[in-house]
């Protein structure tokens, strides 16, 4: 059930990645104990309830080994409210390394994402002799092009953990975008029902009754859903407006999950629920009911 538990409000999931060695868990043992430490590599993910400020965030270290970039790195990128991305800024060796798979995260993965995201990229390492300068890892990077995404909240520092460089004003900013987000975000869904591929509903949760016939209201639904398939091509993700209600809809492998809200700024939200909820899904079949009242109804 870890995947739900994820989905509380009181907590904020955010990720930590970058190549192996460039300091992603030394940066959580200083947030932990504000102290620099030189820890054993990270292998697999290692998650850390640390609170920063008035926050407490659920912080996903994941190893940066290559093993682990494409599959565990996107899929928690994906469900996060905030990226950090650590570049070891004395390695130029692996720069080119670095740049392939912040790109691969921000127009693959990113790109086309309904849910808004702050991205804080660190250029670690400032203290070492041999590090690039600010300006230099900028060109190298492109991170000029950056301001293309606008649904990216998005900023870099040169920081040292050893020195404690910047990191207390890398987090003050981070942590007020992610303040900005929660603020937006944080909306109560009117209406969530998750059914199999024939309508029939596993999960109903619609206290105003805006699907008064659920297997009815999911059918037109997913008939409205694929006519906008034959205009737009096929897409996991859609929004529809009916009425006053946006309907965010996804349909993936044998589930369909239909989020209903009544203002925009909630579609974010409802698409990381969504994810979520396909995840567990297709992990394990149980009943989620208890789950899934506990999150919308307290």
């Amino acid at each position: 059930m870890e995947n739900l538990f994820r989905l509380k409000q009181d907590t904020v999931p955010i990720v930590l990645i970058g190549l192996q060695q460039a300091g992603k868990t030394t940066l959580v043992n200083w947030l932990k104990e504000k102290r620099f430490t030189r820890p054993k590599p990270t292998v697999g993910m290692v998650v850390e309830n640390i609170k920063i400020g008035d926050m407490l965030f659920n912080i996903y270290d994941i190893s940066g080994q290559e093993a682990f970039r494409e599959n565990m790195w996107k899929s928690n990128i994906l469900t996060s409210m905030g990226v950090i991305f650590v570049l070891d800024s004395s390695d130029t060796s692996r720069l080119e390394e670095a740049f392939t798979w912040y790109w691969k995260m921000v127009k693959e993965w990113l790109g086309d994402s309904y849910s808004d995201k702050a991205i804080l990229f660190l250029a670690n390492k400032s203290d070492l002799k041999n590090s690039l300068s600010l300006d230099k890892i900028i060109n190298k990077m492109k991170l000029d092009e950056m301001s293309s995404y606008p649904n990216i909240s998005f900023q870099y520092f040169k920081t040292s953990v050893r020195n404690e460089e910047n990191i207390e004003l890398a987090f003050k900013w981070f942590i007020s975008k992610i303040k900005l987000f929660r603020k937006l975000q944080l909306k109560k869904f009117k209406a969530l029902i998750v059914s199999d591929i024939f309508g029939n509903p596993l999960y109903v949760y619609d206290p105003d009754e805006i699907a008064q016939d659920t297997g009815m209201f999911v059918g037109y639904i997913k008939a409205l859903s694929g006519f906008a398939n034959e205009i737009l091509g096929h897409e996991r993700f859609k929004v529809l407006k009916v009425d006053a209600n946006h309907f965010f809809i996804s349909e993936i492998n044998e589930h369909v999950v239909l989020i209903a809200v009544d203002q925009e700024e909630a579609l974010p939200e409802a698409r990381r629920l969504s994810i979520m909820l396909h995840e567990y899904l297709k992990k394990d079949n149980k009943d989620i009911t208890t789950e899934l009242n506990a999150l919308l109804c307290d």
